[in-house]
């Protein structure tokens, strides 16, 4: 004998347990309703506008159920209906009026449990229609958000992009203006210095007329300086890149103005990260960097002071990593409206004669060449710090 396997049936969900305990109550209190309404009937006798109140729990069972709730509480009400005419008795009608009433009175509760039916039915694929669309809409509100958001970046970028091209034309047209006028006075100083010379050779018998010439040929050297800074600026030399150890660069330029730190009593405390990963540099390059650096740095504390110099790795996932160098000095410090303007060529806050305006361009010019990045800012203890990052 052949043995039958049926699959077992699965249990409700929580929800559908939830709907059917929802009829369930619907049904109870609409069969109530209709159990009042009857008695009501009975009791009022032929008052024909008692018959009206089935439409309570008929509407009640249909809106908050569904049709076949409606329809059986439309038959419940039709015979509740019959049940209290016949009890109360219309001798006066035929038997069978009273059943063709029963049943018109059927059809038109069946009736309009239908279109309340189909109303709630409309009504949900309203709502439902409205949520989908609201749901649609919010969505649409966000995109358009996050497309405003884009835009600004966008546009933000697209800023920063056109100052840095006004900043590149900008000295670009200095780097011309400044490589001009050297070659224009450059041979001029050459006369003069070979003037000097000349005379100096000839030892003048005057003393004022000797340092009257030294103090010439110094002028002219200085001049010189600065016809040569200016050539730097407005077309550098090319790159010699070695792999180069930053640390032992901060050493060998500290020794070149030991002399100028000693003088003004500066402590250097240095803070120097070993084993540091080595960086394509060019050694000179770097070496006039941080000369010019530290000849600020000191030029900031004439009364003494602290020079800080410290190097650290930074290693990063999503970005290139980068070796980092941090000049910091407790001078005075920079005041906020040079502090934009501080890598502008000729700008100096320096007296007349004391400075040029071309050694931070120059630096600046320098570590941007070497693919880095420098910056100038104050500390919030006191003094200047310049940050020097290099990526690997």
């Amino acid at each position: 004998m052949r043995q039958e396997h049926t699959q077992p049936l699965e249990p409700p969900s929580p929800v559908e347990q939830g709907d059917r305990i929802q009829t369930l109550g619907v049904v109870a209190v609409s069969l109530g309703l209709v159990l009042a309404v009857s008695i009501l009937d009975y009791v009022t006798g032929s008052e024909v506008s008692v018959s009206l109140l089935y439409l309570i729990p008929i509407c009640y069972g249909a809106w908050f159920a569904n049709r076949c709730v409606g329809l059986f509480v439309a038959g419940i009400s039709a015979a509740a209906w019959l049940g209290a005419d016949l009890l109360v008795g219309h001798s006066t009608l035929h038997p069978l009026v009273i059943f063709w009433n029963t049943l018109m009175i059927a059809c038109i509760f069946a009736v309009i449990a239908i279109l309340l039916t189909g109303l709630k039915r409309a009504q949900n694929k309203l709502e439902a229609t409205v949520w989908q669309r609201t749901v649609k809409l919010r969505e649409e509100v966000s995109e358009r958000r996050l497309a405003e958001e884009k835009l600004r970046q966008t546009n933000a970028e697209l800023q920063c992009m056109q100052m840095q091209l006004i900043e590149a034309a900008k000295m670009e047209t200095v780097g011309r203006f400044a490589a001009g006028v050297a070659h224009e006075v450059k041979n001029p100083l050459m006369t003069l210095s070979m003037g000097t010379d000349y005379f100096l050779q000839r030892k003048p018998s005057n003393a004022d007329e000797a340092a009257l010439l030294q103090d010439m040929k110094d002028s002219v050297n200085r001049a010189g300086n600065i016809i040569n800074l200016m050539l730097d600026f407005s077309k550098p030399h090319p790159l010699n890149l070695a792999p180069e150890d930053l640390n032992g660069i901060v050493e060998n330029s500290l020794r070149l103005i030991r002399h100028l730190l000693d003088k003004q009593q500066i402590v250097v405390v240095c803070q120097l990260l070993p084993d540091l990963p080595k960086l394509p540099l060019d050694l000179t390059r770097m070496e006039h960097v941080l000369v010019n650096l530290f000849t600020n740095a000191a030029q900031a504390m004439p009364d003494g002071g602290t020079l800080t110099l410290r190097t650290r790795y930074m290693a990063a996932q999503d970005a290139p990593s980068q070796v980092i160098l941090e000049v910091e000095d407790t001078g005075s410090g920079l005041p906020a409206e040079h502090q934009s303007k501080v890598f502008e060529p000729f700008f100096t806050t320096k007296p007349p004669g004391q400075g040029t305006g071309l050694g931070l361009a120059i630096v600046h010019r320098i570590v941007q060449i070497h693919g880095g990045s420098v910056t100038l800012d104050n500390r919030p203890e006191g003094g200047a710090r310049a940050t020097l990052k290099f990526n690997l």
